[in-house]
């Protein structure tokens, strides 16, 4: 299902179609609305991966949660080349029952956005499930966001930037249409500055600032871009 779907009737706007439209809107509601942003750091990108760093901010930059997660198995050098952490880093920190423990009471009940939540969500209830946890059932999916019984609501942001930017995939897998873009990519193609990527925190702070590029009077678009180029 559109993640864009909704009673919402989009304004037009020179430029952008009604989807973007939407999107824009949506961007500027999460802002009214100062809903958190969450990100988290893996020993892989597997079914079986462990949650070894998370962070949890307001879009206006308020932190709520920053912290190494300890895992019960060695992380891969592939996934310490992507984020940088190691063994060593990890060996103090809290396991996960600790961390989840002050996670999800900050989850409850709000509006959370990852980029590429569907990861997020898999990870945090496999991790849930290794210490006998478990997430609150689903009350609602549209592949995401996702609703929980307890009123947490989980948002895509790589999702909604694919929807406003429109670059056509060819990727059968893409439900809308649309090309998915890293982060980093999204945040770049909006005129943000990406300096450190790959750790919660930051990766955080880059997600709020493409929300406030998306909720601008006049955020770039694929079909800009190639009519600038051409």
């Amino acid at each position: 299902m559109n993640l864009l779907s909704s009673s919402f009737s989009a304004t037009a706007v020179p430029g952008y179609n009604a989807q973007q439209v939407r999107a824009r809107e949506q961007a500027r509601r999460w802002l009214e609305q100062d809903v958190l942003v969450l990100d988290t750091e893996a020993t892989g990108l597997g079914e079986d991966a462990q949650l070894i760093e998370v962070a949890v901010m307001t879009l206006s930059g308020r932190v709520l949660l920053d912290t190494l997660v300890r895992p019960s198995i060695a992380v891969p050098r592939e996934a310490t080349l992507i984020h940088g952490l190691t063994d060593a880093h990890l060996s103090q920190a809290p396991a996960f029952p600790e961390v989840f423990a002050q996670l999800w009471p900050l989850l409850q009940g709000r509006t959370v956005l990852g980029y590429g939540m569907a990861f997020d969500y898999r990870l945090l209830a496999h991790n849930a499930g290794l210490h006998g946890q478990a997430l609150p059932p689903e009350l609602e999916r549209e592949t995401p966001p996702v609703q929980l019984v307890d009123g947490t609501r989980l948002h895509c942001l790589m999702q909604l930037y694919a929807q406003f930017w429109q670059e056509p995939s060819l990727d059968s897998r893409s439900q809308d249409g649309w090309r998915r873009k890293s982060l980093a990519t999204a945040a770049r193609q909006q005129g943000v500055a990406v300096q450190e990527t790959h750790r919660a925190l930051p990766d955080c702070r880059l997600k709020a600032a493409l929300v406030r590029a998306l909720a601008d009077e006049a955020p770039a678009t694929w079909h800009g871009v190639q009519a600038l180029a051409g």
